[in-house]
Parts: structure tokens; sequence; C-alpha cells
């Protein structure tokens, strides 16, 4: 009997102490944290090609070499900067002055999570377990958009730009003590506040709550 209050009381207190994990949830295929991301990291990418050697140009925009996740914002992308150089943009490779090559050498995401405690633990023989603990734990998620950019004469061949690979990462980090809520930092979290005047956080849920709060994990 002693064994079992024990192991009750550890869980009890582990309850307390574990608060809330933080959750992953979407009503679609992706959350809108992680394609901002991937759209963040491929327009910090294309922020570094200097597209001014082919300014005013009628240009054709070369797609075949491009594949890659949200291949159709970086395309879109692509044409925003064209155009805010004045270039003209044309459906056919011989209606172009300069013709415009644009792969991706990666463009994606990656996760990494941390965190110090004590995981779930089951005790041989009984149907008692004792919950994870976390103390600390912190989770940083990166966007990463490595493109290359080239164009050349549709007359002659000559080049008239190269861009050279330009790789640029995006990021969202979250990290919390004892399950008291998380602190949001990086710079998705940055730009969403810029755009919208609010600050992205996750509310603080109280300690005495989490016995009863079980959220579901993905």
């Amino acid at each position: 009997m002693r064994h079992v209050a024990w192991i009750l009381s550890i869980t009890g207190a582990s309850l307390v102490l574990s608060g809330c994990a933080s959750m992953k949830t979407s009503d679609t295929a992706r959350t809108g944290v992680e394609q901002l991301l991937v759209s963040s990291a491929i327009d910090r990418s294309l922020d570094k090609v200097d597209l001014r050697p082919i300014a005013g140009a009628k240009v054709y925009l070369e797609q075949k070499y491009l594949d890659c996740v949200d291949k159709n914002y970086l395309i879109v992308a692509m044409h925003q900067r064209l155009l805010r150089n004045n270039c003209t943009i044309v459906e056919k490779a011989e209606d172009a002055q300069v013709i415009c090559e644009v792969g991706s050498g990666g463009v994606g995401t990656d996760r990494h999570d941390l965190f110090v405690g004590v995981p779930k633990l089951s005790v041989p023989g009984m149907a008692v377990a004792i919950p994870e603990v976390k103390f600390f734990d912190r989770t940083r998620a990166n966007g990463t958009a490595k493109i290359l950019v080239v164009a050349y004469d549709a007359t002659t061949k000559q080049p008239v730009l190269n861009s050279g690979t330009q790789l640029a990462r995006s990021d969202h980090k979250t990290w919390s003590v004892l399950g008291s809520g998380h602190i949001v930092s990086g710079s998705v979290p940055k730009e969403l506040e810029k755009a919208t005047g609010e600050p992205e956080s996750v509310i603080p849920i109280p300690t005495t709550m989490a016995a009863s709060f079980s959220p579901t994990r993905k």
C-alpha cells in the first residue's frame, strides 16, 4: 500500500507541475505557422537577388527547373519582384528579351524540440503510469529556402544575371517553464505582430486546470 501511495503522490505532483504542453493543431493540411515559415524564407531569399541588370526588359520566367513545396508562391513572388523592376512578363520565350530561370536547392521546414524533465514511466506489473513531467521545454521551428536565379539574353544567350545561391531562414520559437505558458519569439511572430498589431502568444493555463485539461497532440 505504501508503494501505491507513493506512486499516486508522484502522479498528483506531476499533474500540478507539468501544466500544459504546447499544442500543434490545424483545421487544414498544414498549419498557418508552417506555411508562413516557408513563404517568409522564400521572401528573404528572393530579397537577396538583385534584378536591376534586367530592369525594364521583357522577361520570360522559365519554371521547368523549379521543384519545391509552395512552388506557386515562389513563382508569384518572382513575378512581383520583376514587376517592381519595371519588367514586362511574357508567356512565351520567343516574345522575351531575357530568359530568367529559377531553381530551388531546398525549400521546407524543420523543427527541434527540447525538454528537461522526466519522461512518461510505466511501472511493471501495475496499471498506474507516471506521466511525463516537463520542467522546461523549448520548440524551435525553421523555414529554409535556397534559391538560384539566372538570366540570359534571349537572342545571344549571353548571361545578364547570375544571383548565385541565396540561402535564407525564418524561425518561430517557443519556450516554457513548468507549463506556465509559452513565450513566443522569432521572425514569423514579429512579422505577424507588424502586420496585424497583435502579438502572437500562448495564454498561460493555470496549473490548477492542468489535471482536467488534456490537449490533443499531433
